[in-house]
């Protein structure tokens, strides 16, 4: 199934037939369940001052944000994990996850994907250039490799999905290691497919990386778009008993994918996910007045702000909560209310079943009056 290719040389390419996604925004829901996309922060060494020290244009819409800690102290990440990026924007601070696209040890950098009407991808493409300062929550995230650097390591990832797979992968050959990695890249043309040249270069460097490029644009003119399947994923990625497979694209091709690798054999636990999750937007009015927020575990009794979230007060007032990605994706800070009345933005990844337990997630919650957690 290889092929030699001008542009790419040893990453094999295929045209329509073989395709996948666009530049949409990736959406799933979560399954029952505690989350497992993000690993739970510590509020006192998340927060971090860091600087822009270059912008890197991968694509004609995506862009790679390189940074340095203000104060000079390296921020140690592990490839696969993420940084929330704190924005200020028309007068609040608008949050968004975004995965470190470079190896473990290497600079700090994060790739983001500009979305048309995008409030914060459209910020950072035009407002963010050298030497603009701003705070960042992390690194965070669980979807990381195995320890063994012997482990045979397989990975699918779509449009946007390859950010913290770039990272996984250089961090992977970066460790010497001679076990196979494979790469199932889909995006929608070359000049769209971010990191192309990075990972043909990383191809013909090390033989045992074998990269597989899937097009769903024809380079010629009305070529018909095409669709991969998960069972075309499955076969692609190739994996043995002993791999790990680390999927990061849309739910559908994602489930397809895990579901074709289960029945080859392949144990759930050697199948990981990667899960983006749109951005929160305020669903209702949030209350004008503060209101008094009573969390009983703690036996703390806090004054939340107007449009402060449940998260932010507790926070300021020096409640110890559990929080992540602080954008709705998580569940790191699920809390259940007690008594009161409380909003929460959508979408966000509760399920039916902890909405009607009661829970709520205090980074994305409003208390509409006095309200009790259970925190």
């Amino acid at each position: 199934m290889r092929a030699v290719m001008t542009a790419l040389s040893r990453v094999e390419q295929r045209l329509p037939g073989r395709g996948m996604f666009g530049p949409a925004p990736i959406t799933i829901a979560r399954p029952n369940g505690p989350a497992k996309r993000w690993s739970r922060g510590t509020p006192a060494a998340t927060s971090t001052r860091v600087r822009v020290v270059s912008v890197v244009h991968e694509t004609a819409d995506a862009v790679t944000l390189v940074l340095q800690t203000v104060d000079g102290r390296p921020v140690p990440y592990r490839a696969g994990q993420y940084l929330t990026h704190c924005f200020p924007i028309d007068g609040s601070v608008v949050k968004r996850a975004y995965s470190i696209s470079e190896p473990e040890g290497g600079r700090l950098a994060c790739t983001v994907k500009c979305i048309e009407g995008g409030v914060v991808s459209g910020f950072v493409a035009s407002r963010i250039a050298i030497g603009y300062e701003y705070t960042v929550l992390g690194p965070s995230g669980d979807f990381v490799m195995p320890e063994d650097p012997r482990a045979p390591l397989a990975f699918l990832a779509a449009g946007s999905g390859i950010t913290p797979v770039i990272s996984m992968i250089e961090t992977a050959l970066h460790r010497d290691t001679v076990a196979p990695i494979r790469l199932v890249y889909a995006a929608r043309s070359e000049p769209e497919a971010i990191f192309a040249s990075r990972l043909a270069a990383l191809a013909i460097q090390n033989p045992h990386l074998s990269v597989f490029m899937e097009w769903s644009r024809s380079r010629s003119a009305g070529g018909a778009p095409g669709r991969l399947t998960g069972e075309q994923a499955a076969n692609s990625l190739s994996a043995g008993a002993a791999t790990h497979v680390f999927l990061c694209g849309p739910t559908a091709l994602m489930d397809a994918t895990a579901t074709a690798l289960h029945d080859r054999g392949l144990p759930a636990q050697q199948i990981h996910r990667e899960r983006f999750y749109p951005a929160p937007r305020h669903t209702q009015h949030l209350p004008a007045g503060p209101q008094t927020l009573r969390f009983a575990s703690s036996n703390a009794t806090v004054s939340q702000r107007p449009g402060e979230t449940i998260l932010d007060a507790g926070l300021r007032h020096g409640v110890r909560l559990d929080f992540s990605c602080t954008v709705g994706g998580c569940a790191a800070c699920k809390v259940r209310v007690l008594d009161g009345n409380v909003t929460v933005d959508e979408p966000n990844c509760l399920t039916a079943e902890e909405r009607a337990d009661g829970f709520v997630l205090a980074c994305s919650a409003y208390a509409l009056d006095s309200t009790t957690i259970d925190a």
